[in-house]
């Protein structure tokens, strides 16, 4: 599908650090269904979105949070372009499948992984970043530097453009 509809910036944050010390981000060229797997580690819906039939881009790039040798989170990336209500097309780094492992959640690990992923999306150029979240999570994202989109964001979809009913 056609890029999404929307352009967030994306502003810098002093590093979090938490109860993250034992964690290390990685690089995942080969992330796929079973490292996925082992992160969600039998959640229904994790991300609570399974009822919107949104079907989201392919990740091109993924980080990995591992603890102890153990992968507990992920976030990936995309590059598309956007168009904002001016007309204006942006190029941006799409973040999305971002999570972490429920037993490690609430501790910065989530923090970290946005941060390293930020991180790493800003050494490929990345100056725009935008990611859709549910609005119980939109505090999280606020405060590590996130801003919303206060209008009305569509997405282009195989049927065609939507209204996207999540924070952008």
């Amino acid at each position: 599908p056609a890029g999404n509809r929307l352009a967030l910036q994306h502003v810098p944050m002093v590093a979090i650090r938490a109860t993250v010390d034992a964690m290390e981000l990685v690089g995942l060229p080969d992330f796929g269904p079973d490292d996925s797997a082992q992160i969600v580690d039998g959640e229904d819906d994790p991300w609570a979105t399974g009822q919107l039939s949104i079907e989201w881009r392919t990740k091109t790039a993924h980080l990995g949070l591992m603890d102890r040798g153990r992968l507990i989170g992920h976030a990936g990336w995309v590059p598309t372009r956007v168009s904002r209500a001016a007309g204006q097309v942006v190029e941006v780094l799409g973040l999305g499948g971002v999570i972490v492992r429920r037993d490690h959640r609430g501790n910065g690990a989530g923090a970290e992984l946005d941060s390293g992923a930020m991180t790493r999306m800003a050494e490929l150029g990345g100056s725009l970043g935008m990611l859709f979240c549910r609005p119980e999570r939109l505090a999280f994202y606020e405060r590590l530097g996130w801003i919303r989109i206060t209008g009305t964001v569509t997405a282009d979809q195989p049927a065609g453009p939507i209204t996207v009913p999540l924070c952008a």
